[in-house]
């Protein structure tokens, strides 16, 4: 009689543990979702930002919208691309990030660039200033976990 109930429980245990791992699991997957979804945003919003300050004309926004569609199908095409290694897919980022920039300063007046450069590089510190902090935090909060 105790050896059944002992399987019972056993068996128990080892669904509870089955059932926290895999809503943990879920749980993770959505949070990746909901920072991508921000981070969409929050590049738009930079995007948003840089027009404004470039002093665009309404001819420049028009072409680099149409530049930023093009590069969003390109980026969404290297990374589907099941063929490619994962170096190889950097590589390809690589090139059309180096395309995008030239296209871009193509549409940009002289003085545009220059301000849009300074923007990047400014941005670029408060990255490294902010990003060293972030990365600090989560190395820390998954040695909690």
């Amino acid at each position: 009689m105790k050896m059944k109930n002992m399987k019972k429980v056993y068996l128990f245990v080892v669904a509870a543990l089955l059932f926290a791992a895999s809503s943990n699991a879920q749980v993770q997957r959505n949070s990746s979702n909901s920072q991508r979804v921000q981070s969409d945003s929050s590049r738009h919003a930079r995007n948003e930002k840089m027009m404004n300050e470039l002093n665009l004309s309404q001819d420049q926004k028009t072409q680099i919208k149409s530049l930023h569609q093009e590069n969003k199908q390109q980026r969404d095409a290297i990374k589907n691309d099941a063929s490619l290694t994962p170096d190889q897919k950097k590589q390809k980022m690589k090139e059309l990030h180096q395309s995008q920039s030239d296209k871009m300063n193509s549409i940009l007046t002289p003085d545009q660039q220059a301000k849009r450069t300074q923007m990047m590089a400014e941005r670029k510190q408060n990255h490294r200033m902010n990003g060293n902090k972030f990365h600090k935090k989560a190395k820390a909060d998954s040695t909690i976990q």
